[in-house]
């Protein structure tokens, strides 16, 4: 009568797989990307929607701003009191991904009906005189955004 033995894996073996698991996970996680894209994400949007107030405020021939806080931008008329609707997500307000922090020497920027930004919301106004630059920033990282005088052009970098 032969003899049949028990066929599984030895504890070993197990220990020598999830040992190999781990290690694989380890530099699995230092090599991904991490809040990297978040904050790209992150500029690319608040770009979009500048540059949606822009076009906002030239199709509709009255001045708009763009209302920028250290967590939050929300785009508004000219007064800051009617807010309107964020393209995309239909939100009023646009609160930044867990560790964005938003930064600028404005607290809001205006464009008029030619598409001109302005710092003040005054008419006929400041307008922009240099660069205004936002900066995101998370992590050590960060990606600014200039908009241009005159043109009101947005560029990353």
């Amino acid at each position: 009568m032969p003899i049949h033995r028990a066929q599984g894996f030895t504890l070993i073996e197990l220990v020598t797989v999830l040992l190999l698991i781990a290690i694989l996970s380890v530099v699995a996680i230092n090599q991904w990307p991490g809040s990297g894209i978040n904050l790209s994400a992150q500029a690319d949007q608040l770009a979009n929607d500048i540059r949606y107030t822009q076009s906002l405020a030239m199709n509709r021939g009255q001045r708009y701003r763009i209302n920028l806080a250290a967590d939050r931008y929300w785009i508004s008329d000219a007064g800051g009191t009617v807010t309107v609707s964020l393209p995309g997500s239909g939100a009023t307000v646009m609160i930044l991904n867990s560790g964005i922090a938003l930064s600028t020497s404005y607290s809001f920027l205006v464009f008029d009906g030619n598409g001109v930004p302005y710092t003040t919301a005054t008419t006929p106004g400041t307008a922009l005189a240099a660069d205004a630059v936002i900066t995101l920033s998370a992590d050590g990282e960060s990606r600014a955004l200039r908009i241009s005088p005159q043109t009101g052009r947005v560029l990353k970098s």
